[in-house]
């Protein structure tokens, strides 16, 4: 994969859309952060051990918000999908997402997360392959028909020989990353869309290549 030409690309089609990109994830987070605070779904520290504690039910909570939020931000990426490829955006995109995809979003995100928790206990290394062969099952779930058993294999199929090739074109956005904190996070205004516009069109043009 030609990680010069992605980035390019991605650069490209961020100019005068950051905004844009950006504002559905800013609302997100926000409806999060709100819905955390209404519910008092924070932990508390003891202020003599300094432990951080969380009642059985704000961790019931937690873990319900975390689900409802992660699908929708699945549905975020194809949002950014559909701009990489129409150059529009459009954010009934994300709600007709959630909306037909929900179930099959949580699927493939439990089951991934299981499946690389368990092999990441046990070695480092297989975690993070296994990771890599299931990085594309997510936009498989939000781009096709396949439910998502279904798209965890086929994430597989289309990742044979290209994991080192993805590890290393994540890795290449380190360098930005690292200077987030000296810019204050201003700097994630930019990076945050470049980095998802660059990684859906990573996924087209695997896509694409493999034929998948």
């Amino acid at each position: 994969m030609d990680r010069k030409e992605i980035k390019e690309t991605a650069k490209a089609k961020i100019k005068g859309n950051i905004l844009n990109l950006l504002w559905p994830l800013l609302a997100i987070s926000v409806v999060e952060a709100i819905i955390t605070q209404i519910f008092n779904l924070n932990g508390t520290i003891d202020p003599t051990t300094m432990k951080y504690t969380m009642s059985t039910g704000a961790s019931i909570g937690t873990t319900i918000v975390g689900i409802v939020f992660g699908v929708v931000l699945i549905g975020y990426k194809k949002y950014v999908l559909d701009f990489t490829r129409t150059g529009t955006l459009d954010v009934k995109s994300i709600l007709n997402c959630v909306k037909e995809k929900w179930l099959n979003i949580i699927l493939v995100e439990i089951l991934v997360g299981i499946l690389v928790g368990l092999a990441a206990i046990l070695l480092v290394i297989p975690g993070i392959i296994l990771a890599l062969a299931y990085s594309m099952a997510t936009y498989l779930v939000i781009d096709t028909n396949l439910g998502g058993v279904d798209a965890m294999k086929q994430s597989r199929e289309m990742m044979k020989g290209y994991k080192a090739d993805y590890l290393v074109f994540g890795l290449s956005f380190l360098g930005w990353i690292l200077l987030v904190p000296f810019t204050l996070g201003i700097l994630l205004v930019w990076l945050l869309p470049y980095i998802t516009v660059a990684d859906a069109i990573y996924y087209d043009r695997l896509k694409a290549k493999t034929g998948k």
